[in-house]
């Protein structure tokens, strides 16, 4: 039997719940209800369980930056965003690490984000994260902008902007940059599995 996975906005409690547990599992950040219910959530689904999601926001306080700019830098931060033009941000992104080797539903994720940033997004895209391993993703497409960097909780954190319609191809170099990542893991795997030659 052919399994698909599923893309869809949450819209019940039972798969906002799943949704608030899981990325509070899986980021360690704990994110107020409201925040949830006020914007749009998105899950991906892979054989009937809850693998992935993000969220879109548009309102007036900014998770990513009250989460990732320390206290001295968000007013400016703020008026920056302000005298632009408006932005959606893509916030609490997460995805299981059990299939994140899995680079089929890796790939369909990702497509997931740029489908629900051109439909449901603004002109302008704001982003951010305290994961190295996912500033390095977003700055390997020059249509990202870092914005601000900041150390917050004793981690550094990344700030990032770009503009809406540029948001698949920035996938598909992101996309790229993950399969030459792999290849390369795939590859250091395979020396390793080698047996040591003796000479004699």
């Amino acid at each position: 039997m052919l399994h698909f996975p599923a893309f869809r906005k949450i819209q019940t409690t039972p798969e906002l719940d799943a949704f608030a547990t899981a990325y509070l599992q899986f980021s360690g950040f704990q994110v107020p209800r409201a925040y949830y219910e006020n914007n749009l959530v998105f899950g991906v689904w892979w054989r009937e369980q809850l693998i992935g999601g993000f969220v879109l926001g548009a309102g007036t306080r900014l998770r990513t930056l009250e989460v990732f700019a320390g206290a001295e830098h968000r007013d400016t931060l703020y008026r920056h965003v302000e005298q632009a033009e408006p932005h959606t941000e893509m916030c609490c992104f997460w995805m299981n690490p059990v299939f994140q080797q899995k680079t089929g539903l890796n790939f369909f994720v990702w497509l997931c984000v740029a489908y629900a940033l051109r439909v449901f997004g603004t002109r302008q895209l704001i982003f951010g994260t305290n994961s190295a391993r996912l500033a390095a993703l977003y700055g390997a497409t020059p249509k990202c902008r870092l914005l601000h960097s900041d150390v917050v909780n004793h981690k550094r954190t990344f700030i990032f902007t770009g503009p809406r319609k540029d948001c698949l191809l920035g996938v598909a170099q992101i996309l790229w940059y993950k399969i030459k990542r792999l290849r390369k893991i795939s590859g250091q795997k395979k020396e390793s599995n080698q047996p040591f030659l003796r000479v004699a």
